[in-house]
């Protein structure tokens, strides 16, 4: 594969006439006299002074501009680039020791070193020799020039080492060992302190930074097992935290963001150290820009998700639960979802990370109101989306999203909740004639249907797929097990899980040992033609699923309790064929014994 990169051979004649000046140019920053016999120019036409930065700049833009097109790249032409280019190196190094005051004596130097960076980079377009220059010892003397003050040469390096890292047709272990290779000589650490000197005022060194990060991308996607060393040994997170919280939108503010998300995805040691470092109150600055003021497009709406997906991935950790209790995020998230914005809906989602498993955090929600304004959520879609969310299956995605937390939250305080507050709650649910019940067992009802007409479309295709699969008898078994796994997957995209936790949540009123609240959600059940062996059945779903050694005792105990004093209801009920003909004018109470639902001592 072809590749432009600067020519080994001559430059332009501006280029030259630019090195002729440097060369000539006084210690003290004088041109040299002319001649004798040369008439001074008039001072309105003498061209002004350069500086030597100048000289500099102008002669490297002429070698980009002077590229010739390399047909191919083969490892012993590879292992002279690397040959030239240590040489050009220990040159530069040597004269900038020793002419350290007088930049005239080793700009020549720096700009035949600035030339070989410029020709290394048609490596990029053959990865598979990574492992062969991985073995010539050059990354170490590339990652030492991160250090050069000469900031025209570290962040080519920088840009080098993005383009090798990103390179599309690296197979992966060719891009491992270039990985490996870069993380055993330091270069996390380096890239930190390279990033540490420049500044994202100026266009050029904020464009190196978004390099930077594209190699801690690069790096993490090769070896996710380097997550904790990247994040803690090189500072990394701390680096990210900072950048994060800042006001305004930056491209690498969101880089920084989605870096951040990915560190702390499936990484207990990150998360962990997150909180060591005081990093839930940066999150929660970065979040409460966004409290009352709408994403202006839609990576800033990116930039918002990947800020609260953070804090969700953060609270997993009981430490960081407490650290967000005292930080006053519960405050924030809810006042957050007052403000009816789009960060509302993020916002549901972290109180529902923050309570699970929490019981002072549940408490701490309920006792500053939360729960005025949570319930009027129930059943209701959540804020508008902004303009630029047009398409139909995101906004439905958004719906899905909603139900799903709300009805988390809702379960985890009912598990976590007690005495007074307990009843605070249940409250809610009898209040306006028990009008937040109904919403319950409604959306119960709508996701009940939406599962199972998803779940026999998608078993009706399954059936026509085998129907037209010629394939040996011997494969059946294969084709159930792949039917009974579609079948799964279209549940669980149709809202299954949402459904086995509303479960739950009707489970727990029907055994508050409140009758009025009982015979509610029972009549509720018969209007939307289900019964209290469906809820059941969704809740026997969702304990099965759920991981026993992460719940806390308050969820375990109050979850038994709840199964128990269910099964008890179950077991009252007896069947009453007789019943069926008098259901439609005995109302509920004539359905639930018909179906054995309803308890004899009602």
């Amino acid at each position: 594969r072809s590749a432009p990169t600067t020519s080994g051979g001559g430059m332009s004649g501006s280029a030259a006439a630019a090195l002729a000046e440097l060369e000539n140019f006084g210690a003290y920053g004088k041109a040299p006299a002319p001649a004798e016999d040369e008439a001074p120019p008039p001072k309105r036409q003498r061209a002004p002074q350069r500086s030597s930065a100048a000289l500099l700049a102008e002669a490297e833009a002429e070698l980009e501009s002077s590229q010739v097109e390399v047909t191919s790249l083969d490892e012993n032409s590879m292992k002279r680039m690397v040959l030239s280019i240590e040489k050009r190196i220990n040159e530069n190094m040597q004269l900038r020791t020793k002419y350290g005051d007088k930049p005239e004596r080793f700009m020549d130097s720096e700009l035949e070193l600035y030339q070989e960076l410029k020709r290394l980079h048609v490596l990029a377009t053959a990865p598979e020799l990574y492992p062969t220059f991985v073995r010539t010892r050059c990354v170490p003397s590339l990652l030492g020039l991160l250090a050069h003050e000469n900031s025209d040469i570290s962040i080519d390096v920088v840009d080098l080492l993005r383009e090798m890292a990103e390179s599309e047709d690296a197979a992966p272990d060719d891009l491992l060992v270039l990985v490996t290779a870069l993380l055993d000589n330091g270069a996390a650490a380096l890239l930190m302190q390279h990033m540490g000197r420049l500044s994202e005022a100026e266009e050029e060194e904020a464009a190196a930074v978004h390099s930077s990060l594209a190699i801690f991308e690069s790096i993490l996607e090769a070896k996710p097992e380097a997550a904790s060393e990247v994040a803690q040994g090189a500072g990394l997170l701390s680096w990210l935290l900072t950048r994060v919280k800042t006001r305004g939108f930056h491209a690498n503010k969101l880089y920084a963001s989605e870096l951040l998300a990915v560190l702390l995805q499936d990484q207990p040691e990150n998360q962990i150290a997150l909180g060591k470092a005081d990093g839930i109150l940066p999150l929660l600055t970065a979040a409460s820009h966004f409290k009352r003021r709408e994403p202006a497009d839609a990576e800033e709406a990116e930039l918002l998700e990947n800020v609260f997906n953070c804090l969700c991935t953060a609270l997993l950790q009981p430490a960081n639960q407490h650290l967000f209790l005292k930080a006053e995020g519960i405050e924030l998230m809810v006042l957050t979802l007052k403000e009816n914005k789009y960060a509302s809906r993020c916002a549901l989602k972290v109180i529902d990370f923050a309570l699970t498993n929490n019981g002072a955090n549940c408490e701490r929600f309920v006792d500053i109101r939360g729960l005025k304004t949570l319930m009027p959520l129930l059943g209701a879609a959540p804020a508008p989306p902004p303009a630029f969310v047009k398409g139909k299956a995101e906004r439905e995605a958004m719906q899905l999203q909603h139900d799903e937390h709300l009805a988390s939250l809702l379960v985890t305080l009912l598990q976590q909740l007690t005495e007074e507050r307990w009843l605070r709650l249940l409250g809610k649910f009898v209040e306006e004639d028990m009008l937040k019940t109904d919403r319950l067992l409604q959306l119960r009802a709508t996701y009940q249907l939406r599962v199972e007409e998803a779940a026999v479309a998608a078993a009706d295709a399954a059936v026509a797929k085998e129907e037209d699969d010629d394939e040996a008898e011997e494969e059946e078994e294969d084709a159930d097990v792949a039917a009974a796994e579609s079948v799964y997957a279209a549940r669980m995209a149709a809202g299954a899980y949402t459904m086995q936790l509303l479960d739950m949540a009707a489970a727990y009123l029907v055994s508050a040992k409140q009758k009025a609240l009982r015979q509610k959600t029972l009549r509720v059940l018969y209007d939307t033609n289900h019964s209290l062996h469906d809820v059941w059945a969704g809740v026997q779903e969702c304990v099965a699923a759920r991981d026993k050694e992460k719940l806390d005792a308050a969820t375990t105990r109050s979850t038994a309790t709840m199964m128990a004093a269910v099964e008890l209801l179950l077991a009252k009920y007896r069947p009453n064929p007789e019943a069926e003909a008098q259901a439609p004018l005995e109302g509920a109470e004539g359905r639930d014994a018909a179906d054995g639902d309803a308890p004899a001592d009602e």
